[in-house]
This record gives C-alpha cells, structure tokens and sequence, in this order.
C-alpha cells in the first residue's frame, strides 16, 4: 500500500480579507513518514512560486473520523491510502 497526501486548504477569510501574496502550495513529499501518531517528519513542499521549503511537521490521528493527518504548520495534508 502507497500513501498519497491530499492538501488541506487552510482559509482563514472568515474574519480577514483574503491576500494575494501568500504563496499556495502545490505538492508536498514526506519521504521518512510513519503511521505513528506524534511521529515528527520532514515535509518537503512546492509552492506555486516555485520556492521549495522543508516543515517539521507531525503525524496526527483523528480518533473520531479515523483517518490520519499530517500537519506542518504553513501546510497541512490528509493521509491517503491507494
């Protein structure tokens, strides 16, 4: 089974004015990701400004819909499996 990372948009316009000048991201590689909760990984991200970052990021499981999350801060990305 191969994992797949599904972005999760992060939106905070309810209450702010949407700005144009963050960069958005495109796709993100976890190459030492382990389905353990609170397991710390690197998150390699592509933005759409062609800036390349590498988050600290967190595994998370979600006990209630069960399914697992992988959360970095700037970017955020639900687990998928093929």
């Amino acid at each position: 089974m191969s994992k797949k990372f599904q972005i999760i948009a992060k939106d905070w316009y309810k209450r702010r004015k949407p700005t144009q000048d963050k960069p958005i991201a495109v796709s993100v590689e976890i190459p030492d990701y382990q389905q353990v909760a609170n397991h710390l990984c690197a998150m390699d991200v592509m933005f759409d400004n062609g800036v390349r970052k590498t988050l600290i990021a967190r595994v998370i499981y979600n006990k209630m819909k069960g399914y697992w999350t992988v959360d970095g801060m700037e970017v955020a990305v639900k687990v998928l499996e093929d």
